[in-house]
């Protein structure tokens, strides 16, 4: 049997390990009854040629091959559809399974299609550990525990810590393509060290997945891999793409300390309340050990949003508080807002946009990520959605279709409550934002840009006159600027 594990591209060609994958393969058997199981991982976000090498592959024991897809909704979801019908349609033998965030939420709408086989629900390491010895021996896989099928869904599977897998096989891929120039380094890599979040905010679709449940991988583990991706292949930089990562201050601290000497640079995402609550000596710490800045999800400036998003007794001045403590140590914080989930949008626009405003002057370095809140299946702002007629599509053919086929951009407005001149207004402001704070992840821009878009953007930002502001769009559009959450380092 031979396995394609292939990474569909992304919304722009990120040279980013592909964790997934990676992490999946650990799960592959060596052999089934004495037949040696191959396997391959191709990756379209760096090889251009990746789809015509596995139709090639395909095409040489449609039977024998098993194509396993890792689709979130958005680029990949475009790209993978209209392929799989195409193999399908070439070679009905082909089996085709899904894994990854889409096909876990929406599984049904996956398998009301014929091209899809399968699909692997949530965690897959222990998963296709039991599939692929089925799909070898020609059984039905339903019944699996984490798999579904249109026969039926087995029942759940237990997560399991990531380590436990073992080591991800680095040797698979061509590591060159993945040492990605970054604002951290040279040679910037990637690594995820746990698995959930510890928090079930209701508009995060970590939420959907892991359900508050948060496994970490001991800190001498992180400290082993990030030591063999910098002395093998000569890592500089690392993000720790977690869902969070900073959830416990004593194994943060010890992984600090473990690879301080390797002079690195790193970032990573956790969650404003509690890092606010940290010792001092651990904030010195991290900075010691390179720590470059940190993602927090701000969400907004409205008291009665933050509490209608589950965020877990969050206060907005602690958003204040935290933006003066990483100045102090010299840690860039990166805050994502996430606008309009509350029953006056309008409010917690003006409220929000008033306290990026208050960042920004209090601390320059602050990086601002801009999302409007769109509805994920979990109870609370989702049940209001669909009460006001939200619906997902009910076809893979429906979310091919605009305003879905962005849908996980968070920028339109498909909430029933969003009105589109709102969207626009914080758009609008978001452009004379990056104007006149050029993010510092976009390497791309010039020193004279940056001076230039600072100094056309300046009397907007000064007298709070931020709608229509073509003239800077324009810029940064001919100088293709990238916001923080496209450059995705």
């Amino acid at each position: 049997m031979h396995l394609i594990l292939f990474n569909p591209r992304a919304q722009r060609a990120h040279r980013r390990l592909p964790l997934s994958m990676l992490h999946l393969a650990r799960g592959i058997p060596a052999e089934v009854d004495g037949q040696p199981i191959r396997w391959e991982i191709l990756d379209a976000n760096v090889e251009p040629l990746a789809k015509e090498r596995a139709e090639r592959a395909i095409a040489a024991d449609p039977a024998g091959t098993v194509l396993f897809l890792t689709v979130m909704p958005g680029p990949q979801l475009l790209q993978a559809v209209p392929w799989c019908r195409h193999l399908k349609a070439l070679w009905p033998a082909l089996r085709i399974v899904w894994g990854g965030y889409f096909p876990t939420v929406h599984a049904g709408t996956c398998l009301a299609d014929p091209m899809v086989d399968a699909v692997v629900l949530g965690q897959g390491e222990a998963t296709v550990a039991e599939l692929i010895p089925a799909l070898a021996r020609g059984l039905d896989p339903t019944g699996i525990a984490g798999v579904q099928t249109r026969g039926g869904v087995g029942p759940s599977r237990k997560l399991s810590p990531s380590f436990r897998f073992g080591e991800a096989p680095f040797s698979a891929l061509d590591m060159e393509r993945y040492a990605a120039r970054t604002f951290l380094g040279r040679r910037t890599f990637n690594h995820h060290s746990s698995v959930g979040c510890p928090y079930t905010c209701n508009f995060c679709a970590v939420t959907n997945l892991f359900e508050g449940r948060w496994l970490a991988d001991p800190a001498e583990s992180v400290v082993e891999t990030v030591g063999l991706l910098h002395r093998r292949y000569g890592a500089d930089a690392i993000e720790f793409h977690d869902n969070n990562f900073f959830a416990a201050e004593r194994r943060c601290v010890e992984v600090a300390r473990g690879i301080a000497p390797m002079g690195l640079r790193w970032w990573g995402e956790g969650r404003i309340d509690t890092m606010l609550g940290w010792r001092d000596e651990s904030w010195s710490e991290l900075a010691r050990s390179g720590l470059a800045m940190v993602f927090y999800g701000a969400e907004s400036a409205d008291q009665e949003s933050l509490d209608a998003m589950n965020k877990g007794g969050l206060q907005v001045h602690e958003t204040v508080e935290l933006n003066r403590l990483a100045r102090a140590h010299g840690i860039v914080p990166e805050f994502s807002f996430v606008l309009g989930g509350s029953d006056d949008p309008e409010r917690d626009v003006r409220l929000t946009l008033e306290l990026i405003g208050r960042l920004k002057e209090e601390n320059p370095a602050c990086e601002i990520i801009l999302y409007m809140y769109t509805p994920v299946p979990l109870p609370g702002m989702y049940d209001e959605a669909v009460a006001r007629g939200f619906r997902f599509p009910e076809t893979l053919d429906g979310w091919l279709q605009p305003p879905w086929s962005a849908y996980e951009q968070r920028r339109n407005a498909v909430t029933p409550w969003h009105d589109p001149a709102l969207v626009r207004a914080v758009y609008d402001f978001e452009a004379v934002l990056h104007a006149r704070w050029p993010s510092v992840s976009d390497r791309n821009l010039r020193p004279w840009q940056r001076r230039g878009l600072r100094l056309l953007s300046e009397p907007r930002w000064r007298s709070g006159q931020t709608r229509a502001p073509f003239e800077l769009k324009a810029l940064q559009k001919l100088w293709r600027y990238r916001r923080p959450e496209q450059m995705g380092f």
